[in-house]
């Protein structure tokens, strides 16, 4: 019988690559790959400046050259920061290429170890997906991309199907984790440091050597050529680097699980050897998410040495353990982030238990009548204060967890069971939302983060929205909250200052800013909140972010003015845009901006052919290449009319 929460996946559409593969997750939410890949699946007059043109950005034309990703920095906790990249369209489709011609190898390669936890096992056919959205899907307004079946698949998380757990926090909730704990005494943990920038790119060669495949119709594709092209296909896209590899998209977790499939496999021979004599399910057991190690044994002894093999092992691949986040735990495994988050769970069901009451199960909850909103808001903050004061742990370790609770109880608050809420009800929706803004703004103030702002920018659109159709005069009370909020937040510590770090991008400060384009000209932010926020920086996404907020409007003038011009300065030289990605992306989406005028965009196409080393198009040409660009989009959709679409699929891509 098929899940009624299920669409099957045309294993035919190696383009869907693109979407799900290709990309890092921690980007801003306008930013995706829709439009490419809808643009790889045009098709264009033979012959044409637009078939000519494209062919040389994502196909490259004769060009085989290495291409430089555009890297950024994004905050990791309150002291730390990922290095993330975006990789050239090029490279992009190079990938594309890749799987459908390996599919099966990878895999293959992926199924050596008896450790991993998250790995391909093959490729999806079906996408299973939370109906949750759907609940709310009367909230959303008409959209070019909508919310049928075929967006639904192709944004299903990932190309393949995975074995195992696809968050790591499901594996210490299993029945697994308990038998385990049942059948070990003891548990040490062991983390690769700098995973991704440490792995040494030939070594999927060394990974791949003596592994045989044995599927009949790919009997011809040896190993060697398998690591030797998934080598040169890695490096390509970024700068022939053999020293690390691109850290953000897909493709790269499956280059580093099919390295880290070896190690797994030789550390169980070595272990099983007559020197060692210990056996997998008896003596110990090993489970590996990604980089991240649990080795359960019978003694700490065991586990010490079990831990050392390992290592040893790692570094014959030129990786190293990091000894210093090394853990020990003996019965009961139970971690102090584990139960900061359980207190804190029991803390928010208490608190919302006061003042929401579950219908329909849980699918739905309505509010009951609130005496005091600043008390209780108050009284919850500080039990939250109270734990993680106990525990001695930083906000940092709780605020997501609360801003995704409160995220998936916007939704259930919303599901109304009638069309209208009752006259009598409205103030106490009112109330209720008040409070909602009022814990999330606060955790997600002293604490941002990127993947929280997903579910914090989709809670204040979901929010305003119902309030618009449902609370009649009290949506401007809404609005106003979320605007005072908004400005009170991007004034605040965490956000006023930017961190002195070379290619930091605030995208936990910038999703937000784009969230309240919903708020409507009624509520645009301060021309020097705008400054603040988008000037002195004129990185991609930075001069795209702003120019999605300010648009048109007369009062941004002075902007947009300042923004054209570090654009055309960003853009004066087009030489290398078929290696460098952050001018190919900025040059690309500046050509489907409907902000930018018409002669600059001539401007700009003129540049782009010199430096693809093709004949500029005659005006003929232009006009028609400019229909295509006003009806189509790379990486920013423009014309987004409903920013939830973009919401809703990154949810469905949030694999890790």
């Amino acid at each position: 019988m098929s899940n009624k929460n299920s669409l099957k996946i045309s294993k035919k559409d190696y383009c869907r690559v693109l979407v799900t593969e290709t990309i890092p997750y921690e980007t801003p939410l306008i930013f995706s790959n829709d439009g490419f890949y809808n643009i790889t699946k045009t098709c264009f007059h033979p012959g044409s400046f637009e078939e000519n043109f494209l062919n040389k950005i994502y196909y490259g034309g004769t060009a085989n050259a290495n291409t430089i990703p555009y890297q950024y920095k994004i905050r990791k906790n309150a002291s730390e920061f990922r290095r993330l990249s975006v990789i050239h369209p090029l490279s992009q489709w190079k990938m594309r290429l890749f799987y459908e011609t390996y599919e099966q190898l990878i895999c293959h390669y992926c199924s050596i170890s008896k450790f991993s936890i998250r790995a391909p096992l093959r490729t999806a056919s079906l996408f299973y997906y939370k109906n949750s959205w759907e609940d709310i899907g009367k909230f959303k307004r008409g959209s070019v991309d909508g919310v049928d079946s075929d967006n639904k698949v192709k944004h299903s998380s990932s190309f393949f199907s995975y074995r195992g757990y696809p968050r790591l926090y499901k594996f210490f909730n299993s029945k697994h984790f308990l038998d385990l704990e049942k059948e070990f005494a003891v548990l040490k943990t062991l983390d690769v440091s700098k995973c991704f920038d440490s792995i040494y790119t030939h070594s999927i060669a060394w990974a791949t050597k003596d592994k045989k495949f044995l599927k009949k119709e790919k009997s011809r594709l040896n190993a060697f050529i398998f690591g030797n092209d998934f080598d040169e296909l890695i490096r390509m896209a970024n700068h022939n680097e053999t020293n690390g590899i691109v850290i953000g998209p897909e493709i790269s977790r499956i280059f580093a699980e099919i390295i880290f499939q070896d190690v797994d496999h030789q550390v169980e021979k070595r272990l099983s050897s007559e020197k060692f004599n210990m056996h997998l399910g008896i003596d110990y057991c090993i489970n590996r998410y990604v980089d991240d190690v649990f080795i359960f044994a019978r003694s700490e002894s065991k586990a010490a040495k079990i831990y050392e093999i390992y290592a040893d092992v790692l570094s014959f691949y030129k990786l190293h353990v990091n000894a210093s986040k090394s853990k020990l735990y003996l019965r009961p495994f139970f971690t102090s982030k584990s139960k900061v988050i359980r207190e804190v769970n029991s803390h928010v069901n208490a608190f919302t238990d006061k003042f929401l009451e579950e219908k329909k199960g849980n699918t739905v909850i309505i509010p009951k009548e609130i005496h005091r909103i600043d008390s209780l808001t108050r009284s919850f903050i500080d039990s939250i204060k109270a734990t993680c004061s106990a525990e001695a742990v930083g906000y940092d370790e709780v605020s997501s967890y609360i801003v995704s609770a409160f995220f998936e109880r916007t939704k259930r608050l919303i599901n109304i069971e009638s069309t209208t809420v009752q006259e009598d009800a409205v103030q106490r929706y009112k109330d209720s939302i008040i409070v909602f803004l009022d814990v999330m703004y606060f955790f997600y103030s002293v604490a941002p983060s990127v993947s929280a702002s997903y579910k914090f920018c989709a809670s204040i659109i979901l929010l305003c929205r119902f309030s618009e159709a449902q609370l009649g005069p009290y949506q401007h009370t809404i609005k106003q909250r979320v605007f005072d909020l908004s400005i009170s937040l991007l004034d605040s510590d965490a956000f006023g200052e930017k961190a002195d770090v070379e290619n930091f991008i605030s995208l936990e400060v910038i999703n937000v800013i784009l969230s309240l384009s919903e708020l409507g000209d009624n509520y645009l932010l301060p021309i020097a909140v705008v400054e603040r926020i988008f000037g002195g920086d004129d990185s991609y996404f930075n001069l795209a972010s702003c120019l999605f907020y300010i648009k048109n409007h007369p009062q941004y003038e002075s902007v947009m003015i300042d923004v054209l011009k570090r654009l055309d300065n960003k853009l004066q030289d087009l030489s290398t845009i078929q290696a460098d990605t952050e001018l190919a992306c900025m040059a690309l989406d500046a050509l489907t901006c409907p902000y930018i005028d018409n002669k600059r965009k001539r401007k700009y196409v003129d540049r782009m052919c010199k430096g693809l080393a093709m004949a500029p198009p005659s005006k003929k040409e232009f006009s028609e290449f400019l229909l295509f660009c006003s009806t189509s989009h790379w990486f920013v959709n423009w014309r987004e009319v409903d920013l939830l679409n973009a919401l809703e699929r990154k949810e469905l891509r949030h694999v890790y």
